[in-house]
């Protein structure tokens, strides 16, 4: 009895010297750190909140952060949903509701990003701003503007069953492929990848079609929040040399152009994870935004 007293009493002592509460429901998974006003930060496919952990850093002494994890990813259960991210979506709401203060913050990355356009859309009061790194209201839409809804569903089911049938070494392989492509900083690839190979692979496939197959260009007009999209440019690729900075900031502009709340900028020197690849720039959009009345 002695024993396991003292072993609960480092366990906990280990708990609050981690500074994290966790905190679990069917749609995702939530750890808690810092004081202050509520950041809530939703990761990408396939990862982890691990991603955020510079963020939380960086934030944590002034901010109560809520790190997401979502069904599915980096090793966190998945539902059985047919429609994840609008399952995720209302559930997210319902948190953020519960926990947010006066002035809370909503960060999504990728399709944590187009999972937060789904929250401004349907609650435009729920947090004073939100910022999305590298998402797009419809991301099928990007390279051919005419693309429709009708067209990604009848093409693109394939999507759903893509990671069905891998084993263990071929996902981490493709996804070690897809990632690395998305990253300047390959030092950060494998900390990446190591939480990612540990999803879903329904949930990959499934999520990744709905959020290609869902265009929100027109009702992102509803977004009232003041909204920050941050888009990235490292480098020209040889093969497409007409898709300039110029370029990507007009289709990304374009793209969100009904949104009347949102302010689209481009954070340099970074691929697809942009608070890892250039995090001093990323810092410094974010605190100036969260700054500005």
């Amino acid at each position: 009895m002695k024993t396991t007293l003292s072993i609960l009493l480092v366990l906990f002592a280990f708990a609050n010297v981690l500074g994290q509460e966790i905190k679990k429901t069917p749609a995702f998974e939530v750890t808690v750190h810092g004081k202050g006003d509520t950041m809530f930060l939703i990761p990408g496919l396939s990862c982890s909140g691990n991603v955020w952990n510079e963020t939380v850093a960086k934030y944590k002494d002034n901010y109560q952060i809520h790190v997401i994890t979502l069904a599915g990813f980096g090793g966190v259960k998945p539902i059985a949903s047919e429609n994840i991210l609008q399952e995720v979506k209302t559930a997210l709401i319902t948190y953020i509701q519960q926990h947010k203060t006066k002035n809370s913050i909503l960060i999504g990355h990728s399709i944590g990003g187009f999972t937060s356009l789904l929250i401004g859309i349907d609650d435009q009061k729920l947090v004073s701003k939100i910022i999305i790194v590298d998402s797009l209201p419809f991301l099928a839409g990007a390279s051919n503007p005419s693309m429709t809804e009708e067209i990604v569903k009848s093409t693109y089911g394939m999507l759903k069953e893509m990671y069905m049938p891998m084993d263990s070494i071929t996902l981490r392989n493709t996804l070690k492929q897809s990632l690395g492509g998305m990253m300047r900083n390959k030092a950060q690839l494998d900390f990446v990848l190591n939480d990612a190979a540990k999803s879903d692979r329904r949930t990959l496939g499934f999520t990744m079609f709905e959020m290609m197959s869902t265009d929100i260009r027109n009702t992102i007009q509803n977004i009232k929040t003041p909204t920050l999209v941050l888009t990235n440019w490292n480098e020209p690729i040889p093969q497409f040399p007409n898709f300039t900075r110029a370029e990507k900031m007009k289709m990304c502009q374009e793209q969100y152009k009904n949104c009347t709340s949102c302010t689209v900028k481009i954070v340099d020197k970074a691929e697809h994870f942009i608070m890892l690849d250039n995090p001093t720039e990323f810092y410094k959009e974010v605190s100036t935004f969260i700054k500005t009345n």
